[in-house]
């Protein structure tokens, strides 16, 4: 194609606008391929209407010319009845000059000169006849020029999808020329009607006869000729006005002399376009980042989404969905297309079980071919029953030919629904129950153990799906009353009375202050054997546990505190499965999320009943919950071994115990050394009990978010996954507005950003995007807070005495304390 010098660069000026990335070309080449089977299909009845058209006006102007030449005739004199009557007038006058010659010399004969020929009238039969056969050929003639326009035009139409090789592209301009299409088909109807009317004037005009050719007949005739041209200029002129028309035009000339002239402005043409020809003019048009696009790409996606749904086939479709998600504009077509009830073509045949759309009734305002009124049902409530009606066949293995395919489709699925919800907010519960496939295809693909060799893209996209079906669950009251029995329990295992709460907390202290005493007494008795490639005789091991009776008597001194602790173990167990239950074990799979398992092995070593399941980080997790009896049973259990050991009462096994107490290097490293463990392990069932699990579901994306940046950086795509989920899961700040709980966790994970070495999320830069919410949020839940705990407090004040280095986390406190700046007004000391 080519433009003018002064015209704009195509390529240049795309690469100055937002617009889709060739992420998007597999939804744009459905889109092609789905417009081009339906528009080949729209036009295939009017080219059969427009073929008969020519050959019928044909031989009905020939008929009506064989009228028309006796006709005619009815309009002038007729030269016999003239002949006839001067004969007779040539034989009076002969009469007469007879008659006075005959007369000489008698009396003279007076002379009567003859009379003329009478004014001929055609009537008013003849006239009227004549001019409504005229008018009929002249609607005949031109129905049969209509035909063969609409016929080029058509072919002029369907070379959009061999003219552009470029999905996007092709994509645009069918669209653009499809919104100009009703210029096509007010043609194609002009030329039925015409061939119509043209045979209604050919009957009336049997009706009569016509003398003579007259005025009146001209006016009459004049009246079909003229509306029958103007129709024909103006549009042969309608690509110069409406460059929507599909049409290539033979006026290059005359935009040339409007250029010359200066005439741009008054025919309503922009100078910059007059330089194009008209193709060069439609591609700028067509292209140019404007509202007029957006709202094209908008109709050409519901009309996609409708007319996919129509056909039963809508995997192709959620193939597409993601890749067209990649930057932002394509995300704001998808929340026109998702939040307006908007104008699209109705499908043409009915959704396949459960996956049913309203048909929606074009409208007749003539302002865009196929403009239907807003329907009942939008694209959004299509696309929400297509994606929700493939999830449904993934449960039926029969519906595949084999397991790959339906993997296959359980990963689109997913990947298609996570776009939808977590980057434009659609709505969840439209897709109907999906956790459990999720969940089924989270294990198969082991997200929770993600490398560097795994399909990041998709890992992304099932965790930020994952994080908001779990968010929607954790409200349930089975879950609410089993986290509040399990804070109970540790309430329960301090013998004073007091608040729950209260004593929950003391429990909790007095448990991680036990677990600190074991760990240090362990590792103290550890480093008491090293190296441990040195060889030992059981004198030399007993030696050594003499100068180390303290720490082993101190281990021997927990066994009562774990003896207690069986109803703690036993609740957070019930709480565990039934949170498993519920969330379909889906905060089992989430990478960089680690949990405890009650200990059923007969392993012997205390590695192996510490040692939790690797989240794949270099920097282990601490467990989301900890069994606290169970693990002081194991570090009270070795210290009566190695009192054993000690005593001579172990002859032969004392190996397998130094085996034991070697394997503790193996525990990570958050265990060992428990720094208010049981204490956050409150705090997340106080928020599951009281706030809705929303401290909890913001510790999880923080948990997850940090082990996906450390296998891959954060690309552009990603990011605005990982904020529309947060943003998502932000949302529901309000569930925990009461809830320390809730706000503990959230100043703890806030602590962890800001001060290095604090914590597990301490290690590792998140988005500003991301931080920017949460500081937000937080604060919202803070601002008018009248009951804090001393908790919330120390977290405050922790974050007002930390000393960031990099100065990203000293802007991230400096926001943090201004967003707290009422609470601690109201409790704290300001600096």
């Amino acid at each position: 194609m080519n433009n003018s010098p002064d015209g704009p660069s195509l390529s240049e000026a795309q690469s100055e606008r937002r617009d889709f990335d060739d992420g998007a070309n597999a939804l744009w080449s459905l889109y092609g391929k789905e417009a081009q089977t339906h528009d080949e299909a729209l036009f295939q009845g009017m080219l059969a209407d427009m073929n008969g058209i020519p050959t019928f006006a044909g031989l009905f102007a020939a008929v009506l010319t064989s009228f028309l030449i006796d006709s005619l005739r009815n309009l002038k004199p007729d030269p016999a009845q003239q002949s006839v009557y001067y004969h007779n007038q040539s034989v009076a006058i002969l009469a007469q000059i007879s008659q006075q010659i005959a007369s000489i010399p008698q009396v003279s004969v007076p002379y009567t000169p003859p009379t003329p020929y009478p004014d001929f009238y055609p009537s008013r039969s003849d006239v009227l006849v004549n001019s409504l056969w005229l008018g009929g050929l002249i609607c005949s003639l031109s129905a049969a020029l209509f035909a063969t326009l609409v016929q080029q035009w058509v072919r002029s139409y369907m070379r959009v999808f061999q003219r552009y090789d470029h999905p996007l592209k092709r994509a645009r301009f069918r669209q653009f020329f499809f919104d100009g299409i009703r210029t096509v088909q007010a043609l194609a109807s002009s030329a039925t009607w015409m061939i119509r009317i043209s045979l209604l004037l050919f009957l009336l005009g049997l009706t009569s006869s016509i003398p003579r050719l007259n005025t009146t007949v001209g006016i009459v005739t004049s009246a079909f000729i003229v509306p029958s041209l103007s129709i024909f200029c103006q549009i042969s002129y309608a690509p110069l006005i409406n460059l929507q028309t599909p049409v290539k035009s033979s006026w290059q000339p005359i935009l040339f002399l409007v250029e010359k002239f200066g005439l741009a402005a008054y025919f309503g043409f922009s100078e910059r376009l007059v330089s194009m020809d008209v193709e060069a003019r439609q591609e700028w048009i067509v292209m140019e980042e404007t509202d007029r696009r957006k709202d094209r790409d908008v109709r050409a996606t519901r009309w996609l989404i409708n007319r996919t749904a129509a056909g039963a086939n809508v995997e192709p479709l959620m193939l597409a969905i993601p890749g067209s998600f990649n930057t932002e504009w394509g995300r704001e077509v998808w929340r026109t297309v998702s939040s307006q009830v908007h104008d699209t073509e109705p499908p043409t045949c009915p959704l396949p079980a459960g996956c049913q759309v309203s048909l929606i009734a074009p409208s007749n305002d003539g302002d865009l071919c196929y403009s239907p009124h807003p329907p009942e049902a939008a694209a959004d409530d299509t696309i929400s029953q297509c994606v929700r009606y493939s999830f449904e066949t993934c449960n039926n293995h029969s519906h595949f030919e084999s397991e790959k395919a339906r993997h296959r489709r359980m990963r689109t699925c997913v990947e298609a629904a996570a776009s939808l919800v977590c980057r434009i907010d659609h709505r969840l519960d439209w897709f109907g129950e999906i956790g459990k496939l999720v969940s089924e295809i989270g294990r198969i693909d082991k997200i929770n153990s993600p490398t560097t060799t795994s399909d990041l893209s998709f890992i992304v996209r099932w965790t930020c799906l994952s994080l908001v079906v779990i968010q929607r669950k954790l409200g349930s009251n089975r879950l609410k009353v089993l986290a509040g029995d399990a804070a109970n329990g540790l309430a329960r295992f301090r013998t004073e009375h007091g608040q729950p709460d209260e004593t929950g907390r003391e429990g909790a202290q007095r448990i991680d202050e036990c677990l600190k005493t074991g760990w240090e007494r362990v590792e103290d008795l550890r480093r008491a054997f090293e190296p441990w490639a040195q060889k030992r005789t059981k004198e030399q091991v007993e030696q050594i546990l003499l100068t180390q009776g303290k720490h082993i008597s101190d281990l021997e001194r927990i066994k009562p505190e774990a003896d207690g602790m069986a109803i703690v173990d036993r609740q957070i167990s019930l709480y565990q499965d039934a949170m498993d239950d519920a969330t379909y074990r889906l905060t089992r799979q989430l990478p960089g999320v680690s949990f405890d398992e009650p200990h059923r092995s007969e392993s012997f070593l205390i590695g192996d009943i510490f040692n939790s399941p690797a989240t794949g980080s270099s920097a282990p997790v601490t467990p989301q919950l900890i069994f606290p009896g169970q693990q002081l049973q194991a570090l009270a259990g070795l210290g009566l071994q190695l009192r054993e050991v000690l005593d001579g009462r172990v002859v032969e096994g004392y190996e397998e115990v130094l085996e034991s107490l070697e394997s503790v290097i193996k525990v990570p490293i958050s265990l060992r050394r428990p720094n208010g463990l049981m204490r956050r392990q409150l705090w997340r069932l106080q928020d599951v009990r009281d706030g809705g699990g929303f401290g909890y579901t913001v510790e999880l994306f923080f948990l997850s978010l940090r082990r996906l940046l450390s296998i891959s950086p954060l690309h552009e795509s990603d990011s605005a996954f990982y904020v529309g989920t947060f943003k998502i899961i932000a949302s529901h700040w309000m569930e925990g507005r009461k809830s320390p709980g809730t706000h503990c966790i959230l100043l703890n994970i806030i602590c962890d950003l800001i001060i290095p070495g604090r914590g597990i999320l301490s290690d590792f830069s998140c988005p500003e995007s991301i931080t920017a919410v949460l500081i937000d949020v937080a604060g919202k839940m803070l601002q008018g807070y009248t009951d804090p705990d001393d908790d919330i407090y120390d977290a405050v004040r922790e974050i007002e005495d930390g000393d960031p280095i990099q100065m990203d986390r000293r802007e991230l406190q400096c926001r943090a304390l201004a967003a707290f700046s009422t609470f601690r007004a109201g409790g704290l000391t300001p600096p």
